[in-house]
């Protein structure tokens, strides 16, 4: 069979660039290896916000992609759980952590967004529960949350209803090209040959593992993070929060000095989800693949947690997880050409950002694949800036 183009990966990523490119009456063939949201967006929060994001051209895609997020349920024909404008916080500690706060708000207003400082007792009066002794808030009144899950079946959903061809538990085992380096397609665990002159890798933390079968050495590694689930509770909070130290970990891991943070990346992230309990993180941890839960993630998370939200101490925890995270050392994601191999795409390393980012991903890279150019330049995001 022949495609225009064929998506090697069907999470969170995979899904919405196989629905996007579905828009533009494109042929597309979508393979996972095992089932979709296995991997990172079936073990992560549902945070979509642009305060966490770093200031420029990360900043602007967060900010195009709640755009498209507002009108995303209706589009895609169900329900994903998506929240607008709950609002989004990250919470110092002391004044440190309340200055860098206040520079990385500054550079984030550049963006044309509203962030702002505010006190504790002005946060207090957005959400009561948070611990009266913080120093302030850095405050995102347009933040929202969604349910990973739910938006990568929709996405899926919607994609399959406009004609991609799905074939789960299907990997791909070599990317060929022809004689002059281009792309023709690619060959399956069943010995198929697929046959695209265009081929997206969207394997999230496995998307360095599939670049080599095309030549590449992708900069993209796993990197553990851990959540926890509580019983339903009542209305507890309304926004989305993290700790100040969620962005030092993420952007400046140099300036931390206490080991055990630097061991796990012990931050605080925590939403209530539609069914009443709270999903809290997180960790971000060198662990390879592995998967499993550690005792020593568990209680920092708590701890953190408890931290914050001092009435969390008479919450149960019902169960914990823990996902891949494809980090790439300069934090932003790998999205479009490679010059090196031509008719290759990338749509990996989003981290943290998958979720935020996924509409907007999908919808730049069918751009630059059906039109040769994105609406939005993607230079900062180029598969070949790590050459």
């Amino acid at each position: 069979m022949k495609y225009d183009v064929i998506i090697v990966g069907g999470g969170i990523i995979g899904c919405s660039v196989a629905y996007y490119l579905s828009k533009r009456n494109q042929k597309v063939l979508l393979l996972e290896k095992r089932d979709h949201a296995q991997g990172s967006a079936g073990a992560t929060d549902g945070v979509v916000s642009y305060h966490t994001k770093k200031p420029g051209a990360q900043m602007d895609l967060a900010v195009q992609s709640l755009k498209l997020y507002e009108t995303l349920e209706k589009e895609l024909g169900e329900s994903v759980e998506f929240v607008p404008d709950c609002g989004g916080m990250q919470l110092a500690e002391n004044k440190d952590q309340w200055d860098m706060l206040s520079k990385i708000a500054d550079k984030q207003r550049e963006s044309g967004v509203d962030i702002r400082m505010i006190s504790i007792d002005e946060a207090r009066e957005i959400e009561p529960q948070l611990a009266p002794d913080l120093y302030g808030v850095l405050y995102a009144p347009c933040g929202g949350k969604v349910e990973p899950i739910k938006l990568t079946m929709a996405f899926l959903h919607a994609a399959k209803r406009q004609g991609v061809e799905v074939k789960n538990h299907l990997g791909v085992t070599e990317i060929k090209k022809d004689s002059a380096g281009k792309v023709i397609g690619v060959v399956t665990e069943d010995g198929s040959f697929y046959e695209a002159p265009k081929v997206v890798i969207s394997s999230g933390s496995w998307s360095a593992e599939v670049g080599k079968m095309a030549g590449l050495d992708l900069p993209i590694k796993p990197r553990r993070g851990q959540l926890l689930v509580t019983e339903a509770v009542g209305p507890f909070m309304h926004c989305t929060a993290q700790c100040a130290l969620y962005n030092v970990i993420k952007f400046m891991p140099e300036t931390i000095k206490d080991p055990k943070i630097l061991h796990i990346g012990a931050s605080l992230s925590i939403h209530q989800t539609e069914n009443g309990g709270l999903l809290i993180g997180g960790t971000r941890e060198w662990a390879g693949f592995d998967r499993f839960n550690s005792l020593e993630a568990v209680e920092a998370i708590a701890h953190r947690a408890l931290r914050f939200f001092p009435a969390l101490k008479n919450v149960s925890v019902i169960r914990a997880f823990a996902g891949l995270r494809p980090y790439t050392p300069d934090s932003k994601a790998l999205i479009g050409g490679t010059k090196k191999v031509p008719g290759l795409y990338l749509a990996a390393g989003h981290e943290g950002d998958g979720i935020a980012l996924a509409p907007i991903t999908g919808k730049l890279l069918s751009e630059e694949i059906v039109d040769g150019r994105s609406s939005y330049s993607l230079e900062p995001f180029s598969p070949d800036r790590f050459s």
